[in-house]
């Protein structure tokens, strides 16, 4: 598989369903697992009762580990790039003209309505009614 993966503006709305129940599932495993690393179970006495405690503690915390980083080798495979496990922010690659751009998207956001350049951040977002007004002109 080649990477960067690049979407039109089309194309990433299409898979944005998917991306959307993806990023979800990651941000709820992120929480998941940040609970998981908060609970402190005393091992200063070694007992039958602490030792399970502790395996079924780890357990429960690597299953949450694998289904998190499944869901965003998915995402991946898929050409998102995930910006931030806790906003759920991602970016689609893309071009304009023949520059790379990246298309934006935050968890919570009903579409794709932003994009920025490659070298830009989430600051730096633009309208993408830009986009397609840019992208409309050039095709005269």
């Amino acid at each position: 598989m080649d990477f960067p993966i690049y979407f039109s503006l089309e194309q990433a709305r299409a898979v944005l369903p998917e991306v959307k129940i993806r990023v979800e599932r990651v941000i709820r495993l992120n929480r998941e697992i940040a609970i998981l690393k908060s609970v402190k179970i005393d091992a200063d006495e070694q007992t039958i009762q602490t030792e399970l405690a502790l395996m079924e503690l780890n357990k429960k915390y690597f299953k949450k580990m694998h289904l998190f980083y499944k869901e965003v080798a998915d995402l991946t495979r898929i050409g998102i790039v995930l910006k931030d496990v806790n906003e759920g922010l991602v970016d689609f690659f893309s071009k304009l003209d023949d520059r790379d751009i990246l298309l934006c998207w935050k968890y919570g956001e009903k579409d794709i309505n932003f994009w920025h350049e490659v070298d830009a951040g989430f600051a730096a977002r633009k309208s993408i009614k830009l986009l397609e007004n840019y992208k409309n002109r050039t095709k005269f």
